[in-house]
């Protein structure tokens, strides 16, 4: 056994390696699953579009991702609209299930969009979709506070769950948290 530190930051080009081996879920699970697993595989870093964000969480000195969230602005704030981000993806490593990782991942998440949005006068609120059989999902999101506002009229398989946050601006972007790994 070790004692690590865990870290959330922003991906880079450095985690391509990591991201084509990313593991978040075993052979044969349901679709919504593989279809985070391929997307997150897939992923070019160099090319990320410039609504989105992507963190991942890491042991700090080393490369392995522990856990991966894409969110950003999905409608920008004006004076004749109110704007959202929107989470796309969350997931953690398969091998680090029970352990906490999705909701320090999404804690990290929602404390980079509440700076944010007081830095750039952005609406605090942000969506995502949650398939309904998703039952992990559904608790790691509402256990943060978010509520299932119904299906989602474009896209029925899924659920929309929302929450609006307070903004707050922080140099503290990194969340740090140690764990005990068994090698």
């Amino acid at each position: 056994m070790r004692l690590a530190m865990v870290e959330s930051r922003l991906c880079n080009s450095d985690d391509q390696h990591a991201l084509r081996r990313f593991q978040c879920t075993e052979p044969g699970s349901p679709e919504y699953a593989m279809e985070v697993q391929r997307y997150i595989r897939d992923i070019d870093v160099r090319e990320t579009p410039d609504w989105c964000t992507r963190m991942v969480l890491d042991i700090e000195g080393t490369s392995s991702i522990l856990a991966f969230c894409e969110f950003g602005v999905v409608i920008e704030t004006t004076p004749e609209q109110e704007g959202a981000y929107a989470i796309s993806y969350i997931a953690r490593e398969l091998s680090t299930r029970g352990r906490g990782l999705g909701s320090l991942m999404l804690e990290a998440a929602l404390r980079y969009m509440a700076n944010d949005a007081a830095s750039y006068d952005r609406t605090p609120y942000v969506m995502t979709q949650i398939a309904p059989a998703n039952t992990a999902s559904i608790k790691l999101f509402s256990d943060h506070g978010f509520v299932n506002e119904g299906t989602d009229p474009d896209d029925p398989d899924y659920e929309i769950w929302s929450k609006e946050f307070t903004p707050e601006k922080t140099s503290r972007l990194r969340l740090y948290h140690s764990m005990v790994f068994n090698d």
